[in-house]
């Protein structure tokens, strides 16, 4: 493993009060701690003193180390073999021997290197370790950041960018049915456009494990990367769209079209892959695997020992509707233009496996603004002129070719994409798709660039430009309300235009800003500021909490920013006030941008004026269980609890990710994200469910916070 930079280096710090150590990611701004009775000083180890790949490592002094809140544990021998696992509940006793110990469900990626006998508890509402106190405890840490590897240099042929999506698969760490670990699959190279092809690296690929042929056409190469991709695939152009493999020849095109199946066959080939390593080293008590032995009678063991090619075919001979059931909740669906220069976000859809629908002009129906809420359409006729994108009229005096009203001009600009069930939604073109997030190749490589705050520190300005909205501070409070992870929050009001600026352009990991905003800008005490007039800022996300502040967010986006929430109409104040306390709770329970802004249609009539602008998937910090979640309680609230679960994906739990509930009452561990139905509990199980961290439920539509509720 290639060392990393020092400032990439694992930061492995001390603890006083509480006593222990606090783990940090540098790159991703992750936090973990350990505690320890007394007192602990940190030596450094070598990364081989555990038996799995680390960015860094300790040694520290002491018998007791303990998890801060319950977690899963995974424990596993010096062959790394699995040979007890931990949920709430648990306690294990090990004899001597050497053990490493992995967490599920947590920020990071971390291991615990300890000598036996020792014990394992996880009966509280922590896990502790005991050992002997005859060796060191070592603390390992592997970041989750995944950055390409080089960069592939593609014509705008058809033909040439085939041969670049072929350059993917070489990003796979396994072809094994471990690979729908996220972690496993690393990211694709990138793709730039140059005067011919070039593919450094190319030469060391492996031969392909099958093939996919296709028409040389936008709308059959885009749909295909991601699959391409997982099935380490070359793309060939052919006459038809199917998959040649182990000697057999699977049409691509199916009853409900050609993305369609795409998007099962996907599917279909992922879930399985999820069920089938359980007969590797996660061998878990897989729910999605108890759905599958239940509807079908397939040898997990052979198919875990086949070849790709053999075990993918094994998979297409088994029904998808067979599969469907246990199939998890999809992160990402993509609209994408089909144009060559869209080829550039191929590698960052790949990695997380959209779903890409090629959407083409002709496929695109144009939003009746007369049927939108007076405020939106307002907007969208009359607002200011973004660069690079079809002119916003100023009213219909300015209208242009003589016309008198601007609707047909906004109507080729604004639209609303088809609907999807995946979690997320994004849209790679030209136009504002309403409902789903605006991405560019240049806004997903900022994904990239991003570094968290250097100190470590989780950093938040909440901005109150308006002295009517003071009240409106009290979001501060919000954030930063999480044990263990460490907050540096910084109110700010009645700023000048120099004083905004300089906000803006100050490394901050969240902003929130309350206040006025118009066709001039951001309102300040001494004028108003317009970003459009800074040549960069060094904002990571954003919520503008004001009317019609779309231009200026997309303007922050094009500085430098990653993502954000802005409104496209009016928003009454106690409105705005509401929304804004929801996105800073959502925020600081682990929710990305994107999902607390879809979330907020289930709780707010007025949410459909918020829109997010720039990368969505940019949170603040990771929840404490690993990826966030809510739930749902339909008729009353009397004991036993009848309810539902909605999973989401995260960064250090992405789609594929084992989600561990830490409770007896699951039974099983499940792929994240997923979506648990008719979910029982008493009520002492269930008000330990609710104690381990703050989320959102809905009771009959109405939303509170397990903090807040209470059974009947």
């Amino acid at each position: 493993m290639e060392t990393l930079p020092l400032s990439s280096t694992p930061r492995f710090e001390p603890l006083a009060a509480p006593t222990g150590i606090q783990v940090v990611d540098p790159i991703d701004g992750g936090q973990f701690t350990f505690l320890t009775p007394d007192p602990v000083e940190t030596d450094p180890a070598p990364k081989d003193a555990l038996p799995v790949p680390v960015d860094g490592a300790v040694s520290i002094d002491t018998d007791v180390i303990r998890t801060p809140y319950l977690v899963g544990v995974w424990i596993r021998d010096g062959e790394f073999d699995l040979v007890e696992q931990c949920t709430g509940g648990d306690q294990v006793s090990l004899p001597d021997g050497r053990y490493v110990v992995e967490f599920s469900s947590v920020q990071l990626k971390l291991y615990l290197g300890i000598d036996g006998p020792a014990t394992v508890d996880a009966t509280g509402d922590l896990v502790e370790f005991s050992t002997s106190g005859e060796s060191d405890v070592v603390v390992g840490l592997r970041s989750y950041h995944e950055q390409p590897a080089r960069t592939i240099t593609t014509t705008e042929s058809p033909h040439d960018v085939m041969k670049a999506i072929s350059q993917f698969r070489g990003a796979l760490k396994t072809t094994s049915p471990e690979r729908s670990f996220p972690t496993l699959r690393g990211h694709p190279p990138l793709v730039e456009f140059g005067e011919e092809f070039s593919a450094p690296g190319g030469a060391r690929l492996s031969p392909a494990s099958l093939s996919i042929e296709l028409p040389p056409r936008w709308d059959r190469i885009l749909p295909a990367a991601p699959l391409s991709y997982y099935l380490d695939a070359d793309l060939v152009p052919g006459d038809r769209a199917r998959l040649h493999l182990d000697g057999e020849t699977v049409p691509l095109v199916g009853p409900d079209g050609y993305e369609q199946r795409i998007a099962q066959i996907l599917k279909h080939v992922f879930t399985l892959d999820c069920v089938v390593r359980t007969e590797g080293l996660y061998n878990v008590d897989l729910h999605e695997r108890s759905v599958l032995e239940a509807r079908t009678d397939l040898d997990f063991q052979r198919l875990y020992d086949l070849p790709l090619a053999e075990r993918t075919l094994a998979y297409l001979d088994v029904p998808f509707e067979t599969v469907e059931p246990a199939t998890p909740e999809w992160k990402l669906t993509a609209d994408v233009q089909p144009e060559p220069e869209n080829a550039r976000v191929l590698p960052f859809l790949s990695s997380d496996l959209a779903l890409i629908r090629a959407t083409g002009d002709d496929d695109i129906e144009p939003e009746d603004l007369s049927e939108a809420s007076p405020d939106v359409e307002s907007f969208f006729r009359d607002g200011p002129a973004m660069p690079d994108e079809p002119v916003l009229l100023r009213g219909a005096a300015d209208v242009r070719s003589g016309t008198s009203s601007g609707e047909s001009e906004v109507a080729e600009r604004v639209f609303r994409p088809d609907p999807t069930d995946s979690l997320m939604h994004t849209f790679v073109g030209d136009g504002i798709p309403l409902g789903a997030t605006k991405m560019t190749p240049e806004m997903f490589r900022r994904r990239l660039e991003y570094e968290p705050v250097e100190s470590g520190r989780v950093r938040v300005d909440v901005i109150v430009n308006e002295e009517a909205m003071s009240d409106e501070t009290a979001v501060s409070d919000v954030y930063g309300t999480r044990d263990w992870i460490d907050f540096d929050v910084t109110i700010h009001s009645d700023l000048t235009q120099g004083e905004l600026a300089d906000v803006f352009q100050r490394d901050t990991d969240f902003l929130h800003y309350i206040g006025h905003v118009d066709d001039e800008g951001f309102k300040c005490s001494d004028g108003y500021l317009d970003v459009r007039s800074l040549s960069s800022v060094n904002i990571s996300g954003f919520l503008l909490n004001a009317c019609q502040s779309y231009v200026q967010g997309r303007a922050l986006v094009d500085a430098g920013a990653v993502g954000g929430i802005v409104t496209l109409a009016n928003i009454p104040n106690p409105t705005a006030t509401s929304i804004g306390k929801t996105l800073a709770r959502l925020l600081n329970s682990g929710f990305s941008i994107a999902t607390a802004r879809s979330f907020l249609e289930k709780d707010e009539q007025l949410a459909k004026r918020y829109m997010v602008v720039g990368d969505g998937y940019s949170n603040i910090v990771e929840s404490q269980s690993g990826a966030p979640y809510y739930i749902e309680i339909e008729g009353n609230t009397r004991t036993p609890i009848m309810f539902s679960i909605q999973g989401y994906p995260s960064p250090s739990l992405s789609i594929g990710g084992l989600r561990s509930w830490h409770s007896k009452s699951f039974g099983y561990d499940y792929i994240n994200p997923t979506r648990i139905e008719e979910m029982e509990m008493s009520k002492h199980e269930f008000d330990e469910f609710l104690s381990r961290e703050d989320y959102p439920i809905f009771i009959n539509d109405e939303l509170t916070w397990s903090d807040d509720f209470q059974i009947d």
